[in-house]
């Protein structure tokens, strides 16, 4: 061989915290400043509350519950590039003091695991101690990709959240209650196949941040009364109304779009989620896999000059790695042995709702996860994780 082989980029804690702080920075700076962001929010925006209204013919509550889904009470904003506009502001504010956290591609496979395992109802029993901070951000190894109801593709790489937050229960929609407690979240997504979105930003001569903001959504916590229960169960059925006839029109309008089609590396993940709910069950699962401490976090040490850096930026310096604890491995990365691995893969995870006397609830339990094979090898896709692809 006359060439020298290229060496592998090699995973490194110190790498990781380093690329999660200049993404969550980078992330912060250009919503504040991108006027090209706000207004791609506003139409995307407009467009949502459009198309939940096409078949609906109420306006007026379609808008209530997106906003009431974003944790925004009334008066709401007098237009869409206001409501954008104010989103954005919060989402960076938020953003810029939430405890940041990032996985490793071990634990990555073993959240989506588990979130695959997770249903509406195991949705319904997050409470708030069960979030491993009140206000965070988990960034991804690699796009999470998933497939929409409407046949598109979005490629989330980041999830935030932040509580205590509210759900607004507008009035006239058979609600009993004035609000529900709720955690905020929002994805942000690796990637915007969009022309003419790109085509503005390269006008701007703006530069893209990694991580780009795809939606903002509130998750209600376990009922604490009837009437909690029965406006969570009747927030479901409104949404779920409003959103039917937003899938409908978009699959309508997916032949018009102006999308470009994107690649993605072999090995990412593709979810059928028909419910459009991957995001949700995907925090979850990893927050109960951070109280159960199967998954282990370490603090990433950061330097002198990284600490000054975040703190001009009013942002804190700490990183979490968050590593799989419980692991096993058949063969170790690079050994022989006699068997020669191929792949990797997540050994099925066992979900079970163990009931908490001291609560008077269930919650979800995670029995058993860990990681078979060769690391340095491709994940394997098959019966041990539904919906992981080769």
């Amino acid at each position: 061989m006359t060439a020298k082989k290229q060496r592998k980029k090699v995973w490194s804690l110190a790498a990781v915290a380093r690329s999660g702080r200049d993404a969550r920075a980078a992330a912060v700076r250009y919503m504040r400043e991108a006027d090209v962001e706000r207004e791609w929010h506003a139409g995307v925006l407009a467009y949502a509350h459009r198309a939940r209204t096409a078949t609906s013919g109420d306006p007026d509550g379609a808008r209530a519950l997106q906003f009431a889904t974003m944790g925004y009470r009334p008066p709401y904003p007098g237009d869409w590039d206001q409501a954008s506009t104010l989103m954005l502001a919060d989402e960076a504010r938020y953003l810029a003091a939430a405890d940041l956290y990032v996985l490793t591609p071990q634990m990555l496979d073993v959240v989506i695991a588990a979130a695959q395992s997770l249903t509406l109802a195991d949705l319904g029993l997050l409470r708030e101690d069960d979030l491993p901070s009140p206000s965070g951000a988990v960034i991804l190894p690699r796009p999470l990709i998933t497939r929409l109801p409407a046949g598109s593709q979005r490629r989330d790489i980041a999830f935030t959240w932040r509580a205590p937050a509210r759900v607004p229960l507008p009035a006239g929609l058979g609600f009993r209650g004035a609000e529900l407690p709720a955690v905020r979240v929002s994805g942000y997504t690796a990637a915007r196949d969009n022309r003419s979105f790109m085509r503005a930003a390269r006008a701007d001569g703006v530069a893209l941040p990694p991580t780009l903001l795809e939606d903002v959504w509130s998750l209600p916590l376990h009922p604490a009364s009837s009437d909690q229960a029965h406006d969570c169960d009747h927030l479901t059925v409104q949404l779920r109304r409003i959103n039917t006839a937003y899938w409908q029109e978009e699959t309508r309008a997916t032949a018009t779009q102006d999308q470009a089609t994107g690649e993605y590396a072999s090995g990412a993940i593709l979810d059928h989620d028909q419910e459009g709910t991957l995001g949700s069950r995907f925090v979850c699962a990893f927050w109960r896999l951070c109280e159960q401490e199967i998954a282990a976090v370490q603090a990433a040490p950061a330097a002198h000059g990284t600490q000054v850096t975040a703190a001009r930026a009013a942002a804190p310096s700490e990183v979490r790695v968050v590593a799989l604890r419980r692991s096993g491995s058949s063969s170790q990365a690079g050994q022989s042995g006699p068997h020669q691995w191929h792949h990797h893969w997540v050994v099925r995870m066992h979900k079970v709702r163990q009931w908490y006397p001291s609560l008077q609830q269930h919650k979800v339990i995670y029995r058993g996860p860990f990681v078979k094979g060769d690391m340095a090898k491709p994940l394997l896709a098959g019966e041990v994780v539904r919906g992981l692809v080769k």
